[in-house]
């Protein structure tokens, strides 16, 4: 058998095939992989080189196209999905008939109806690509595509490093022959842009940062096909182009081109190292950069890329481990590519280098690629807030995306890693997964290259998080009861792929997502930009109508609130997150909180206290499938269209039937008919808030203290809401679509016009005929205090659960069953049984609790000053006497900007008078390089996308932290101007080029901890 030596073995190393040919001979699911791959590929070969020329060739004046608009003739989507997409594209060996078959319709196009000579046809202002999605899908099959980027290129390649059998490499030559000869010039696929617009926006059927994406896996295909005799033959492709040429030109042309820059996408240029914004996109061109100089031995290239490895893992990576983007699906999407940077970038570097800075060495970046993705998940499912894809599934078991990733990411750490002690932990990791997992590996060059230690425990097992999990940097919150009942929560700054959606709840119930986020589908449609990110879209509370966004806004300005409060108990679990700042308010925070009530059932509090508001609109929808909705204890009022139009000034040409943007929403995310000067993609109506989609509007009076509202899902679930009113409050249903008009989901809306207003309200889910506790209603509690509220949740089983809020620390009296309850604090709970005796207490936030004899108390915990620091070992000391023999799980540190920033402790020990804090997150924000400073001007190397947000100017989380230079340069941060640029209070002169930390406590900021469980 030939030994296959590549040019550089840059991804995959001679030992990478033995280790392959192991596991094929080692692992069952190893075997399957390779025998389905080989036989794809014995019978892609059988095609004569002709056959695939013509196919490739042939799209080169045509157009490429995801299909988004859907069937012209039924109106319905297209499936997506890879394998329900094959059936409907006619064979290749049909050339040069195209055409396609609508799944839902049945009818193949082109037709007469429908023709389509390959530029595609335009109707009612919509283009679709008939001819266009068939060379989107072999081209994506073949070379590489958005739904998987090892194509049959790739895949050709892996078959002849594993056997050595040419007839492999020659048609993965021929592919990259052929394509290499069409790609440059060639402008992306034109879902994204009006029909008939020669708009640049990627190259073949490859999106924007796509190109990139795929490109590295065509690198790695070139260095193991570097030595194939052929290469330094004449090119077919060109010849039959009218072109000359060799193969070898032909190849290193296509992989040269499109590079350093992304037209189509976010504006960058890599040129001399430089980098722009850290966006995910920006990070699949230094990918392909560093993929691309490997193969091609283009040093600057490779020195480009190492020198951007800490930038991204400092600076798109938070100190929590968080990636930056406003999408937690994005950061599973951003961590394979970080990964391959980290592997290359490891390649390209020499042994000063990586002594310097090992990618691999890295604890922000494990925490990122491999801790989080585990943490968070809510009852098995990954959160969907912000740009991402709803969430139907309904199962309560591990994410069956996520957990690969997780595998893979231990994977790379495992391989490469210098730490034993990091590589040790990935070994666990893996042992973990690897039960849960085995049926999702194979997909991936990885899986079969990679050493596997397989169940070398098989007890472990891996199993969802059970508590609380705070991202204190990013700003995400998500509290578990006993049960698994969860609460999501986001209050991070507002930026790239976020939606407005700052202190909205996500709630997960038997396995489902219940709060129906509708999630993401496609960037800048209508849907996108005019409803999805909206904070009317979310179970939230929307401020003075949303009036100060303008046309076209995505988001508000918000740099991030705070956590005020972490607490959990024995089958409770609470977190209160405050952002005034997020509408320049007097208070806008939430407290939400799940409980248990037995070990099978569970329901929700909610205590949202808003002040110094016009208006204020709490939402609340749930449920993706259809369901209805039905209110008691309120009468009918009035009927509106839209919720737009209650109260509008003017008339508005929307707020009739059938025209409310609600009911115009179709496939592709765009409106059935277009009117006035509205748009296809890009456009937001005015106002900009979204009220414009929710129509057949009800209002509704108030007649009992507590409205209650049931949602009944299609599934046979049933959501129960109780919301404490007023006779002044406002209540609204009406029906708001998903992205696609699909699905009309009831939704409730309570508006309150008074300056302070508390929404408190409790909220379950039941399946039909399952034989749960339920929650029967709710009362408000005469109390005693400023602003305070107590509410007595009812329980079928004849328990009531007391509760008490209140927005500010004070003695509190209230009246209940079991005589005078005394608080002193903000918040407790308590429960009494069928006998009226207390059967559970908590004090959440508060000092002393008392009621029927019943006494909670605990020491004020008071801010103490942080007297040292060490950020390397993310330490700090406090002058104190620890009492308690459990460290607490949280504290609360205050820095001269006045937000407290919330770490998770790692253990707390007494040395001397003192106590050393150590923190399992990193002290350090973010890293630069300075370029030079003007007096109070410091111009950085790196982008500070966790310090600035470039959609709008303001304040920047980062303003009061100090700037400490490996030289001795040290300055205080006033404010981030731009990504690249800071002012600041010079304290001590900074040197050229001198590397630094941005650095999150310092000495002389207050510290305080959270309160015990008890």
């Amino acid at each position: 058998m030939t030994t296959i030596q590549p040019k550089r073995g840059f991804y995959f190393t001679r030992h990478d095939i033995e280790q392959a040919k192991s596991n094929i001979q080692a692992y069952p699911w190893a075997r399957q992989a390779y025998d389905s791959m080989k036989r794809r590929c014995d019978d892609f070969v059988q095609l004569k080189d002709e056959q695939i020329y013509d196919v490739i060739l042939g799209m080169k004046e045509q157009t490429f196209a995801y299909g988004i608009s859907g069937c012209p003739d039924c109106g319905k989507p297209f499936p997506m999905n890879v394998e329900e997409q094959r059936s409907m594209f006619s064979d290749v060996r049909e050339l040069p008939h195209k055409s396609i078959t609508c799944p839902h319709c049945r009818m193949s196009f082109p037709n007469e109806q429908y023709p389509d000579e390959g530029q595609g046809l335009e109707l009612h202002g919509k283009g679709y690509y008939l001819i266009g999605m068939w060379n989107f899908f072999v081209a994506g099959d073949w070379f590489g595509g958005v739904r998987d980027h090892e194509g049959m290129v790739t895949r050709l390649t892996y078959l002849y490093m594993l056997t050595g059998n040419e007839q492999y490499a020659h048609k993965a030559l021929v592919l990259l022959d052929a394509f290499s000869a069409i790609l440059p010039g060639t402008i992306g696929p034109r879902d994204f842009t009006p029909y008939g617009s020669h708009f640049e926006i990627g190259r073949i059927h490859l999106l924007t940062s796509i190109v990139h994406r795929v490109k590295v896996c065509v690198a790695h295909d070139y260095d193991w096909l570097y030595g194939c005799p052929e290469l330094d033959g004449p090119s077919l492709a060109r010849q039959r182009l009218g072109m000359s040429g060799t193969m070898r030109d032909n190849i290193e042309a296509m992989l040269n081109d499109y590079m350093l820059s992304e037209p189509g996408g976010p504006i960058y240029d890599l040129t001399n190292g430089n980098l722009t914004n850290l966006q995910n996109h920006e990070s699949d061109g230094v990918r392909a950069m560093l993929a691309v100089g490997l193969v091609l031995d283009n040093d600057d290239y490779c020195q480009w890329g190492i020198q951007a490895v800490e930038a991204y893992f400092y600076n798109a990576i938070g100190r929590d481990g968080m990636y930056y983007e406003g999408s937690y699906g994005y950061s599973l999407f951003t961590g394979s590519i970080f990964l391959d940077i980290a592997l290359l970038a490891m390649r390209a570097s020499d042994p000063a280098q990586l002594a310097a800075f090992h990618p691999f060495a890295c604890s922000r970046f494990f925490q990122f690629a491999v801790r989080n993705h585990t943490e968070v998940l809510c009852q098995g499912h990954l959160p969907c807030f912000g740009d991402w894809g709803r969430d139907t599934v309904n199962l309560r078991q591990p994410d069956r995306r996520l957990l690969p990733e997780t595998y893979r990411a231990a994977l790379y750490f495992y391989r490469f890693t210098p730490d034993a002690e990091m590589k040790a932990e990935a070994g666990r990791k893996l042992a973990e997964l690897y039960g849960s997992i085995t049926e999702e590996l194979g997909a991936r060059g990885i899986d079969l290259f990679f050493q596997h230690p397989g169940p070398s425990h098989p007890e472990a097992a891996f199993i969802l998080p059970q508590g609380n999990t705070i991202k204190g940097q990013f700003g995400l919150g998500i509290v578990r009861d006993s049960n698994d009942n969860t609460l999501l929560m986001r209050i991070g700054q507002n930026n790239t792929h976020a939606h407005d959606d700052a202190l909205a709840v996500q709630y997960y119930s038997h396995g489902k997502e219940i709060s129906a986020d509708i999630g993401y589908g496609i960037y800048g449609t209508n849907s996108h930009l005019g409803w999805g990110a909206k904070t009317i879209a979310h179970n939230t509370v929307v401020i003075n109508k949303d009036a100060e966004l303008e046309q076209g806004q995505l988001y508000k300005p918000f740099e991030g609130g705070e956590f005020a409060v972490v607490y959990e108990d024995t089958g409770i679990s609470v977190m209160e997150a405050q952002a005034p700042e997020l509408y320049g308010i007097e208070a806008y925070q939430r407290m939400a909180g799940s409980v248990s009530i037995d070990e099978q059932s569970s329901y929700s509090i909610d205590f949202f206290w808003v002040n110094g508001a016009e208006t204020a609109d709490y939402a609340f929808h749930a449920f993706h499938e259809s369901s209805d909705l039905q209110l008691q204890g309120a009468r009918p009022e009035a009927k509106h269209w839209t919720l737009a139009g209650v109260d509008a000034e003017t008339e508005l040409y929307y707020d009739k039937p059938g025209l409310s943007f609600g009911e115009r929403i179709t496939t592709g995310e765009t409106f059935t008919q277009l009117l006035g000067d509205e748009k296809l993609q890009g456009w937001t109506p005015q106002p900009n808030n979204g009220y414009g989609y929710i129509y057949a509007v009800e209002e509704y009076k108030p007649v009992q203290e507590a409205v209650e509202a049931h949602w009944k899902s299609e599934q046979g679930y049933e959501l129960v809401w109780y919301g404490l009113c007023t006779d002044e409050d406002r209540v609204f249903t009406g029906k708001c679509p998903n992205l696609e008009g699909s699905v009309a989901h009831p939704v409730l809306v309570l508006r309150s016009e008074r300056e302070g207003k508390l929404f408190a309200s409790a909220y379950q889910v039941i399946r039909a005929g399952a034989d749960e506790i339920r929650i029967i209603g709710i009362q408000g509690l005469r109390a005693e205090g400023e602003q305070v509220t107590a509410v007595k949740v009812v329980l079928s089983n004849g328990y009531s659960d007391y509760w008490i809020y209140s927005p500010v620390e004070q003695k509190i009296r209230v009246e209940t069953s079991l005589g005078e309850w005394k608080m002193e604090g903000r918040s407790a709970w308590v429960r009494l049984d069928d006998r009226g005796q207390i059967a559970a207490h908590s004090l959440i936030d508060g000092y002393h609790s008392e009621l029927g004899g019943h006494v909670k108390a605990r020491s004020r915990i008071p801010w103490i000053t942080v007297e040292e620091v060490d950020v390397r070992e993310d330490c700090l000391w406090i002058t104190w006497t620890l009492l308690e023999e459990v460290p607490p799980r949280y504290v609360h540190i205050r820095s001269s900007n006045g937000k407290s920033a919330l770490y998770p402790v790692l253990a707390m020990e007494q040395e001397g008078e003192r106590v050393k804090i150590r923190l399992q997150n990193s002290l350090i924000l973010s890293r630069g390089i300075v370029r030079f400073c003007d007096g109070n001007e410091l111009h950085t190397s790196y982008p500070l996308p966790l310090g600035f947000n470039p959609s709008y100017a303001s304040l920047s989380p980062f303003a009061g932290k100090t700037i400490v230079g490996q030289a001795g340069g040290r300055a205080v941060i006033k404010r981030v101007i731009e990504l690249k640029k800071m002012e600041i209070d010079l304290l001590s002169p900074f040197q050229p080029d001198e590397k630094f930390d941005i650095v999150d406590v310092a000495a002389g900021d207050r510290l305080r901890w959270t309160a015990l469980d008890s």
